[in-house]
């Protein structure tokens, strides 16, 4: 994702497909949609990591105050995979990424670096976020397969996030 206007405005609209999301698309109880750990992939990588964190707790607890969630959940579960950005980025694209500040999309990278790079950060979204939600309320099993059924159908909307925040992708 460019540092510019028009990227930062795409982000902002995600963010409301967020809020729609959450607030109007309810498929089942073992099935949380959310396409946040893929915005915060996005981000440029020349951004420091603690203004993508400030950004990933704005955006996580702005989708927590505007839906009819926990608030905080979103945010506590956001941070973290800011914060673990460009180390995931790194362990499976190498260092040039994030030494560079280079954009992290498909077209450079390939679709299995990029499937993989989303995998982690939503899996480490899922999992503090379910941990959180459950709070020792929910068996272990339920929060088995509703990190599973979340991980699975999450993963498209966020490759599909991921398509739609890197202009070298449509060109």
């Amino acid at each position: 994702m460019k540092s510019n206007v028009n990227s930062w405005s795409l982000f902002v609209c995600l963010l409301v497909v967020q809020l729609v999301i959450s607030n109007y698309v309810n498929l089942s109880p073992f099935i949380s949609l959310t396409i946040l750990p893929a915005m915060m992939m996005c981000t440029p990588m020349s951004m420091p990591t603690a203004w993508v964190m400030a950004v990933a707790f704005l955006t996580g607890i702005s989708t927590d105050l505007l839906t009819a969630g926990v608030v905080g959940l979103n945010a506590v579960s956001l941070v973290p995979v800011a914060a673990a950005r460009n180390f995931i980025v790194t362990l499976v694209c190498g260092n040039e990424v994030v030494e560079r500040g280079s954009d992290f999309n498909f077209k450079k990278y390939g679709a299995l670096k990029v499937i993989t790079v989303t995998l982690l950060s939503l899996a480490l979204f899922l999992a503090i976020y379910i941990i959180a939600d459950a709070a020792g309320t929910r068996p272990f099993w339920f929060n088995l397969c509703r990190f599973l059924c979340s991980l699975l159908c999450d993963l498209v909307l966020c490759l599909l996030t991921v398509r739609i925040l890197n202009p070298n992708d449509r060109r």
